[in-house]
């Protein structure tokens, strides 16, 4: 039986009342490859190894682009945002609405926590490029100097990463929010009562590790694109860490899942093994074509050899397989937690209505114009040190002095 969406808290076990959309899973994958994304920023800036390449300064804008269109997701959803603050801020009376109920303490956590990641992103990428921002703005009117410093949050007058002590630890606060970022979804959906797929410590065990191939895969894609369209004079190009993190992160998701899969068929209840049945069948070319075989079982195998990892192209498609898989796996968690019936019997198929897919469009166009728009903006060209005036001589006072 299909389903659609409009109709889908009516009848699927879902005790979160609309239920929820694949525009979660949406705002969950690109929240979680901008969450890896810092996280590989954050141990080389720590480390101080690196920091001079230009990965390393194109990283962070990137993180602030993807957590705005992530961002997009949640508003898009929301048809009565009046009515979303006045039960955020009063809770309506009802007590379960407050920091002591996991399911709404996420919810209260997420709103202050996840705009904070974006802010904190865009502020330390300004600090990284703060030298690129001086050179761009010296000798500009006054009124373009205001903008540029409202633009990149007056990292020319305050750069947080000038400061050993408060860069790192600014640096550690952050790595906490990225990781806050990529688990924010899978502990929202374990919080979801009577969704039998979602109640495991294997969805975020999961979503995690995809995150980080997912990261590593969007730098390798997309850094040799910033580089262009930002007319770098050094290519932009993910190293051999990257390729490191892509191979294992994409390993270790598909050994979770594996294990998941083969935890719930044989100690699963009647209910988990009946949501592992429908991503077994009628959602197997999502769950198992689209996210295990095509998106992580790809990289785990071929960049298990050293020569494969070696070349470029065998690394682009394992690259696209593994970011693909990353919104794979949260469509299919996602829809097929939803689609056993309270009663049990048979399933439902989900049915997309036109206007969640316009919406999902939108997105990534948005997505694709904020990245396209902190490459062509920002200035990510290193500058060179400024050669220091020869001293005065007395050859030269006579020089000058004779005419």
């Amino acid at each position: 039986m299909n389903i659609p969406h409009e109709f889908i808290s009516e009848y699927l076990n879902v005790g979160h009342t609309p239920g929820l959309t694949p525009l979660l899973a949406n705002y969950s994958a690109l929240f979680g490859i901008a969450g890896a994304i810092f996280l590989f920023w954050a141990w080389k800036q720590l480390r101080g190894v690196d920091t001079d390449r230009p990965a390393h300064r194109f990283s962070l804008p990137m993180v602030a682009a993807l957590g705005i269109a992530g961002l997009f997701n949640p508003l898009v959803e929301m048809e009565q945002p009046g009515h979303f603050w006045n039960i955020y801020i009063y809770g309506l009376g009802d007590p379960t609405f407050g920091w002591r109920n996991m399911g709404t303490a996420i919810i209260k956590m997420g709103v202050i926590f996840l705009p904070l990641f974006v802010v904190l992103a865009w502020w330390l990428g300004m600090s990284v490029l703060r030298p690129q921002i001086v050179a761009a703005l010296e000798g500009r009117p006054r009124w373009q100097q205001v903008i540029g410093d409202i633009f990149t949050l007056w990292t020319r007058r305050f750069s947080p990463l000038d400061r050993p002590a408060f860069g790192r630890g600014i640096t550690v606060f952050g790595v906490i929010v990225a990781l806050f970022a990529i688990l924010y979804s899978p502990i929202f959906l374990m919080t979801e009562h009577g969704v039998e797929l979602w109640g495991s410590a294997f969805v975020p065990a999961v979503f995690f590790a995809s995150a980080i191939a997912g990261g590593a895969a969007f730098l390798w894609l997309l850094l040799p694109v910033a580089s262009y369209l930002a007319a770098t004079r050094e290519p932009a190009r993910a190293d051999t860490q990257h390729v490191r993190w892509l191979w294992l992160g994409s390993l270790a998701a598909a050994i979770l899942w594996l294990l998941w899969h083969q935890y719930a068929w044989n100690y699963g209840t009647v209910e988990l093994r009946r949501a592992f049945w429908t991503l077994e069948n009628p959602y197997w070319s999502l769950s198992w074509g689209w996210w295990f075989w095509g998106g992580a079982a790809v990289s785990a195998v071929l960049l298990i050899f050293r020569r494969l990892r070696e070349n470029p192209w065998v690394v682009t498609v394992c690259a696209a397989s593994a970011l693909m898989g990353t919104f794979a796996l949260r469509f299919a968690v996602l829809i097929a937690g939803q689609a056993v019936p309270r009663s049990g019997a048979g399933y439902y198929l989900y049915v997309m209505p036109n206007g969640m897919l316009a919406d999902l469009i939108y997105d990534w166009v948005l997505c694709i114009g904020l990245l396209a728009f902190v490459w062509v903006v920002l200035p990510y060209s290193s500058v060179k040190p400024r050669e220091k005036e020869a001293p005065i001589t007395h050859m030269n006072e006579e020089v000058s002095s004779n005419g």
